[in-house]
């Protein structure tokens, strides 16, 4: 297992030595949330939270967006399933038991202290696409007790924003997952 896990993350960082890849700008961001906010009908309108999946894992790809003052008050790295691919998450799930990550749109819901400490639960909005992540446990915790960079389809974020995240986004925030 060490072996194997070496090999990945050799296997990653030359990816990031070898290989550019394109950002969105936070205009862009903003632009996606807005849109995704009126799509969804979202009563709670402060903070976006945007997952983009077409950056590679270990780079910063979670964006909390205060959608009053037009800031990204925080970004982060976050995982996705291996079973969704590598270094981008290209295969995604909305069955139970895959341990796949999940696409589309989410509301997050409450706290709860778990197997990973303090987590948040969301819910899919969007029906036959990730409307059972709620029921998979598919939710937003830290990686302080992962053993590896992926999660089994989770939005897993490092212990020292993990908690920011969740108390500024709990109860109602929309979360957008990019995968184009």
């Amino acid at each position: 297992m060490k072996k194997f896990f070496l090999f990945v993350v050799l296997l990653v960082v030359t990816f990031f030595l070898f290989t550019s890849f394109t950002s969105k700008s936070d205009d862009d961001l903003f632009l996606i949330a807005s849109q995704k906010l009126d799509e969804y009908n979202v009563r709670k309108k402060d903070y976006v939270i945007i997952v983009d999946y077409t950056k590679p894992i270990g780079s910063n790809r979670l964006y909390v967006l205060d959608m009053k003052t037009k800031q990204v008050v925080i970004t982060s790295t976050v995982s996705h399933s291996f079973k969704s691919g590598l270094l981008y998450p290209t295969d995604f799930s909305n069955v139970s038991g895959t341990n796949k990550s999940s696409k589309g749109a989410f509301l997050t819901k409450g706290t709860y202290n778990g197997g990973f400490g303090y987590s948040m639960i969301i819910r899919g909005l969007d029906k036959g696409v990730n409307d059972n992540v709620e029921s998979r446990k598919i939710i937003f915790h830290s990686t302080e007790k992962m053993a590896t960079p992926w999660s089994n389809g989770c939005f897993a974020t490092p212990k020292d924003v993990n908690e920011k995240i969740i108390d500024l986004t709990k109860n109602g925030t929309l979360v957008y997952v990019i995968t184009e």
